[in-house]
């Protein structure tokens, strides 16, 4: 039984390659390198030999340069590892026997030494069993059949009697250390495959839990700005509707997804510093005093402060705080110009506007489409930032904007409870994927 098993775990061995992965690609360039080597090599020999007027043993120099330079060019344009080594062990069959049987050629059975090594190691230890034991039947028939008088003139007696089994011997300790060296290549193999796999699976872990948070956040930004908006029911659905206006500008000026991502939730929070401002004030419905007006624009400080604490807010704060600042200065609460803006905010501040004045107000009715365009218009580098806006209004006149505008009424009600969360970070990956298809 225990032999049995030795022998199924031989065999299993041996058929599996060890060249896969990294290890093929480079087993593939040392190919080509002991090509090149050989190649100068068999150059040097054949001229050695046709120097010395030996044009017999010239034959197998010849052979190795033209099989070793086709083999380098399988190897090197058609990445043909297979047909290369069939090439490259036919040179070594046809040479060696040759030179061993035909010439006789005393010197090169000192050559076939290193095919067990060499075959083991350049192209796999079943093909360095097969040829190796070639050689060794070779030896046999040559040395100890009839065919040893052809051969005696060019051999001692004791090379004849004595070198097949010292083949033998050698042959099978090499042979014995490669398939050492095999199972331990493919222990690396299996153990880098199983550390890939847990890997990966620690990955996938990581990446659900990941997502997990993502989610939650999302719900976490969707239930404050569901708050924001149940303080004044003319803004019903604000917050989320210029989260997605600013979104599609992003991705209309080729933003990567990630910036999208992040435009849109620090838009869903661009209005929160709103919880703190009163009832009273927020939803009059005449004039505002002065002091009821510095007590709105106190909106954009008040978000600072609720955000500016946490590091993954940090861009919202910025929204939060300077979504009224104006491009050509003169807005609050700073007072900044152009650049000074953080570009976030500069995109809000647009989204903002437009769904400011296309939305019924208590106060008045929502502005045409043609009166928010001249209204935006007349706005280009004073309040908006003229870039910005031109792509803006690629959205406004190519009938983006009035798709999210519709769909959004689809999913906005009359009053939406805080508590329905889960249904609005619903209704937020429904806007990103139609938003996606309209860009």
């Amino acid at each position: 039984m225990r032999v049995r098993e030795k022998y199924r775990e031989v065999r299993n061995t041996l058929r599996r390659s060890i060249f896969v992965g990294d290890r093929l690609e480079r087993n593939m360039r040392n190919m080509m390198t002991e090509a090149i080597i050989v190649f100068y090599l068999s150059m040097i020999f054949l001229i050695v030999n046709l120097a010395s007027g030996d044009l017999i043993m010239s034959i197998s120099p010849v052979v190795f340069i033209v099989l070793t330079f086709v083999s380098y060019f399988v190897l090197k344009i058609w990445k043909n590892r297979t047909l290369s080594m069939v090439l490259t062990l036919i040179a070594v069959i046809l040479v060696f026997s040759f030179d061993i049987v035909v010439v006789p050629n005393g010197f090169a059975f000192l050559w076939t030494l290193a095919v067990p090594l060499s075959v083991c190691y350049m192209f796999g230890i079943r093909e360095g069993i097969a040829v190796t034991g070639y050689f060794q039947v070779l030896y046999i028939a040559t040395f100890y059949t009839p065919l040893r008088k052809m051969v005696a003139d060019s051999y001692t007696e004791i090379v004849m009697n004595r070198f097949p089994i010292y083949y033998f011997f050698f042959a099978l300790l090499t042979i014995y250390v490669m398939y050492q060296y095999h199972k331990s290549a493919l222990f690396e193999i299996d153990y880098t495959d199983r550390l890939n796999t847990e890997v990966e699976r620690q990955t996938a872990v990581a990446n659900e839990r990941a997502d997990r948070l993502e989610t939650m956040s999302d719900e976490v930004v969707n239930a404050l700005a569901l708050s924001i908006d149940a303080k004044d029911p003319y803004t019903n659905g604000h917050s989320f509707r210029v989260s997605e206006y600013a979104a599609a500008l992003a991705r209309q000026l080729d933003w990567e997804e990630n910036d999208i991502r992040a435009i849109r939730r620090e838009a869903m929070l661009h209005d929160i510093g709103k919880i703190g401002i009163p009832d009273a004030v927020l939803n009059k419905p005449g004039k505002l005093t002065p002091d009821e007006y510095e007590t709105i624009k106190s909106h954009t400080t008040m978000g600072w402060n609720i955000l500016h604490g946490s590091s993954s807010m940090e861009g919202a704060a910025d929204v939060a705080r300077c979504h009224h600042e104006r491009f050509g200065g003169g807005g609050y609460p700073a007072g900044l110009s152009g650049e000074q803006i953080p570009l976030h905010a500069r995109v809000v501040t647009i989204a903002d506007s437009y769904d400011t004045m296309r939305s019924d107000r208590i106060y008045r009715k929502g502005l045409s489409t043609d009166d928010i365009r001249s209204e935006l218009t007349k706005c280009r580098g004073t309040q908006f930032d003229p870039v910005l806006l031109d792509a803006f209004m690629v959205l406004l006149d190519n009938g983006t904007l009035d798709g999210i505008t519709e769909r959004a009424k689809t999913h906005q009600t009359a009053s939406v409870k805080i508590g329905q969360v889960n249904e609005a970070a619903d209704w937020a990956a429904k806007e990103e994927a139609a938003a996606s298809e309209l860009s």
